[in-house]
């Protein structure tokens, strides 16, 4: 239900309004100085919260993850008057980001050439394109991961829990049930959405193909394919690469998850269309959770060797 503005209130900006997105930049600001230039996602979300009463701090956290001084120019939001970045889960001061990028990078390179050698773990028959290109899917396949990590952390995740996991060599279906990964999106303590998102290194239909099927057993979906444009182009970039697949996806709710790749071989993970949520297929979704079972049971979503589910995941 739409919500009524007073005249004299600020109309939102995207999902949020200008002086919540202000409130948001006062208190990273006031906490990275408090915490020594280090602040997690989920302890601003805290703050926002508690102390600033923004219900839904979320689309504020995704804003400060990839913020862009001219987009906030052009749409009038506040732009920082202060330096930060972000890594991970976390928000930084200029001196601890360069210090935790460079822990990160090479963390993420080692697991990254881990994924890329576990392709000789498949069998040839169901290796559809060249070894090369599946090793440099699966090295892909871990910077999303990570990704992914930073976009769905939230204070709900059970403590210890993981929620991401790269299950892109497990082939643990047909060749369209074959996620490359699976997330869990903790919306409250005890309700969940499934995240499954497919890599390619090609912008073509068939990456499209098995992302829709995914709709079957996932509440969202997303394709990650590489570009060479920045965020600000990338989704100009796909388009214009091929309109109407682009359109497609837009079309059918599927997210798009753009991969620039970087100096070396690592890859700059960001999003430039938001998948819309659906509900699953009872069926599907529950023979999905049982080929996942094992990584579902770490997150704490399907109770240790029984068939219940947390309650409110359809």
């Amino acid at each position: 239900m739409s919500e009524v503005v007073p005249a004299e209130t600020p109309l939102p900006v995207g999902p949020f309004s200008c002086e919540h997105w202000s409130r948001a930049l006062r208190a990273l600001r006031d906490l990275l100085q408090v915490h020594h230039g280090v602040v997690s996602s989920i302890a601003l979300v805290r703050e926002l919260k508690k102390r600033h009463g923004i219900e839904d701090p979320y689309p504020l956290i995704v804003e400060l993850t990839y913020i862009d001084a001219n987009d906030l120019r052009e749409r009038g939001l506040e732009v920082p008057d202060f330096e930060f970045r972000h890594l991970g889960r976390s928000f930084y001061a200029p001196e601890q980001y360069n210090e935790a990028k460079t822990a990160s990078e090479e963390e993420t390179e080692r697991e990254a050439d881990e994924a890329g050698r576990s392709v000789d773990a498949i069998p040839e028959e169901e290796v559809p394109v060249t070894r090369a290109n599946r090793q440099e899917e699966a090295r892909l396949t871990s910077y999303v991961k990570r990704a992914l990590e930073a976009l769905y952390t939230t204070d709900y995740v059970p403590e210890n829990s993981p929620f991401v996991f790269d299950v892109h060599a497990e082939r643990a279906g047909t060749a369209f049930e074959n996620i490359d990964i699976l997330a869990v999106h903790w919306r409250s303590p005890s309700l969940v959405d499934l995240i499954t998102v497919e890599v390619k290194l090609d912008f073509v239909p068939q990456v499209v193909q098995q992302a829709l099927h995914y709709l079957c057993f996932s509440n969202r979906v997303w394709v990650a394919v590489p570009v060479s444009s920045g965020p600000s182009q990338a989704g100009v970039e796909l388009r214009d690469r091929s309109p109407q697949l682009f359109e497609y996806v837009i079309n059918h709710g599927v997210g798009i998850l753009a991969c620039q790749r970087r100096q070396g071989r690592s890859y700059e993970v960001v999003p430039i269309h938001w998948p819309r949520r659906c509900d699953t297929d009872p069926l599907a979704r529950e023979l999905f959770s049982e080929r996942y079972r094992g990584h579902l049971e770490e997150a704490g979503v399907l109770e240790r060797r029984r068939r219940s589910i947390v309650p409110g995941l359809r």
